[in-house]
């Protein structure tokens, strides 16, 4: 017996020994697969002139009518199919109760067929909003 044989355990016999791997393993990278460049599709330039228009927000106004007759109603209107808002004052209608109840009710017909909205915004005077079909009030 030596001097390390107490310190270093035998291993019992029949027992395998285990497999040593080694530090450094030679790994061998996968080769890397060619991958073709996609064509690009090249846009003519009326085309991106019309990609540039559809994409641009379109702009819409808040305009003020005052209706003192009928002949007004025909601008509101045509400020709705242009997509704006309209605040109508119905203020000097105020004296003449029969044509403001009439002028009125043209006005919620004529923005509930353009699929329109209507609100009063003023308690002291006669106001109102109208939206175009795509604005809708929060309710």
């Amino acid at each position: 017996m030596g001097l390390f044989d107490g310190i270093i355990k035998k291993k019992p016999e029949g027992a395998k020994a285990k497999r040593t791997v080694p530090v450094k393993e030679v790994v061998e990278k996968p080769e890397k697969k060619q991958v073709q460049p996609k064509e690009v599709e090249v846009i003519p330039l009326e085309e991106d002139e019309l990609a540039a228009e559809i994409v641009k927000p379109q702009i819409r106004l808040i305009k003020k009518v005052v209706v003192t007759s009928y002949s007004d109603l025909e601008r509101i209107s045509e400020e709705l199919q242009n997509g704006n808002l309209v605040i109508v004052d119905l203020s000097p209608l105020e004296v003449k109760p029969d044509i403001l109840e009439k002028v009125a009710e043209q006005i919620k017909g004529m923005t509930s067929a353009l699929g329109g909205q209507v609100a009063k915004i003023c308690k002291t005077e006669i106001k109102l909003l109208i939206t175009p079909e795509d604005i809708k009030f929060a309710k």
